[in-house]
């Protein structure tokens, strides 16, 4: 049989239970204390019928899923059998970007489903960006209707569009996307990026930056100088009036506040900057980032919220050790392994292999099976211990519409639900393999478009091939030109 992910525990017994083709068996549901562990659950299958007992709601819920995938297997009948099960990782996550591209709401509802059958219980949103800000604003009014459209979009050699680029969900869209979240029991975690990859901000609103100089929507993807000035006042008031008005919308335990790919030159060009870098007894403009964090993840913890940054946040050396967890994703200083070293929480999500918007060539289906988030090199006992879930993310500068969205993270977010919910466990790939065959039929008949098999594990001159032209594409002469433009 095919499952996905695999249940810890799963012993076949003589005997099938058989019932009408097209119907459901005899199905029992309920809570046992004895289950202690949190998500847990048991399934029961004998000649009485169905019994699944779970630690809470949710660990009904995963029988209730495993059950779901044990009838896809079969058909009038099940196997007798006994499945005991529990996630290795309370945090089990996958991201979408709706800033360089954006999808509707019925596209983020299919990527939700897909997602839910393999007991992914967080969707961390990506929601503003140099290219977009894509959330209805009240309080800020121009983030939406300034800042949610583009004047035209470059993303390699295969987008040249010279017409405006637009869109955002109203709060409304939001709300019945986390209704949707909820009833599979997934997290909507929110993220609203900063004081980096903010050109949609300054472009609403051009007094929060350095220079105060009107700038435009980006229309390439990139890290740009034009960043939120710490300095001014003004900007942490719009800061907090973004998670206050986020928070009424999404009521998850956790926020996402960005803080990766922050140059620091106009920061070192501004006398409010270096004002704010003196006034608080600050020696760098990377510990006035991390001053930046700490100010807003106490804010976040007032409202009952706790903060989740990238790790470039820790280059300051000065993060507080409450309330904030750190999402890795490139450890180019070993500041992620350092602060998983001390004891700190740690998302795993390392550009190689979990970005999924990089080629199969690149990040192949075996390449993320295989990936061990607690091996990370550096890592200490404890460091591992630190590392409380995993996440996936799905960039969208090179992927324009759902299709291609689908065919990236399909099959290899199955891999990453096999390792969320297993971690460390022996890994058995080529059942595996079997597996994904097996599901990725069931994900087209839900609308989706998974990568072929061809696709998931080219020969090594294929991925060469596929590296290279995923760069060339990548370097266009607009790129070059804002490269250039950036420091002057």
């Amino acid at each position: 049989m095919y499952l996905c992910p695999q249940p810890k525990i799963l012993e076949l017994k003589k005997g099938m239970l058989n019932f009408p083709v097209g119907e459901m068996p005899k199905v029992e549901k309920k809570k046992t204390p004895e289950l202690s562990e949190k998500e847990s659950y048991r399934i029961n299958i004998d000649e009485n019928g169905v019994l699944i007992e779970g630690a809470d709601e949710k660990g009904l819920y995963y029988g209730e899923l495993t059950l779901k995938q044990l009838m896809l297997n079969y058909r009038g009948c099940l196997p007798y059998l006994y499945i005991y099960d529990e996630p290795e990782f309370a945090y089990r996550g996958f991201m979408i970007d709706s800033c360089r591209h954006f999808f509707s709401v019925d596209e983020i509802k299919k990527m939700i489903d897909g997602a839910a059958l393999f007991k992914f219980n967080k969707f961390h949103f990506h929601l503003s960006e140099d290219q977009g800000f894509r959330v209805e604003m009240e309080s800020y009014p121009l983030l939406t209707s300034v800042g949610s459209v583009r004047p035209s979009s470059n993303f390699g050699k295969g987008e040249n569009d010279n017409t405006p680029y637009g869109g955002y969900y109203t709060k409304e869209e939001l709300k019945d996307i986390v209704k949707y979240c909820r009833e599979r029991y997934i997290e909507v975690i929110p993220e609203f990026d900063f004081p980096g990859h903010t050109t949609a901000v300054i472009s609403a609103y051009p007094e929060l930056s350095c220079t105060g100089e009107k700038i435009e929507l980006k229309t390439t993807g990139g890290v740009f100088k034009d960043i939120l000035c710490v300095g001014n006042p003004e900007t942490l008031k719009l800061i907090y009036a973004v998670i206050d008005e986020f928070c009424e919308i999404f009521p998850s335990k956790y926020f996402h506040i960005g803080g990766d790919e922050a140059p620091k030159t106009c920061w070192l060009n501004c006398p409010k900057c270096k004002a704010k870098l003196e006034a608080e007894g600050l020696h760098t403009m990377d510990e006035l980032q991390g001053w930046l964090v700490n100010e807003v993840a106490s804010y976040l913890k007032k409202k009952g919220r706790k903060a989740i940054c990238w790790n470039e946040s820790l280059n300051g050396g000065n993060l507080d050790k409450d309330n904030i967890t750190v999402a890795q994703w490139t450890n180019k200083m070993d500041k992620g392994v350092e602060w998983a070293n001390g004891g700190n929480p740690v998302i795993m999500e390392k550009f190689t292999p979990y970005y999924v918007d990089y080629p199969y060539g690149m990040h192949s289906l075996k390449d993320v099976y295989m990936f061990n988030p607690r091996k990370v090199r550096g890592l200490t006992s404890l460091g591992a211990a630190s590392v409380k879930g995993i996440e996936s993310p799905i960039w969208t500068e090179y992927v324009r519409d759902f299709e291609k969205m689908s065919y990236m993270c399909f099959p290899r977010w199955l891999a990453v639900a096999e390792t969320g919910w297993n971690g460390a466990n022996p890994k058995g790939y080529q059942s595996f393999l079997k597996s994904a065959e097996f599901y990725c039929d069931i994900l087209k008949g839900l609308g989706h478009t998974p990568a072929p098999k061809s696709d998931w594990n080219v020969a090594p001159h294929t991925r060469l091939n596929e590296t290279v032209g995923f760069f060339t594409n990548f370097v266009t002469p607009t790129l070059i030109k804002d490269f250039f433009k950036k420091d002057k």
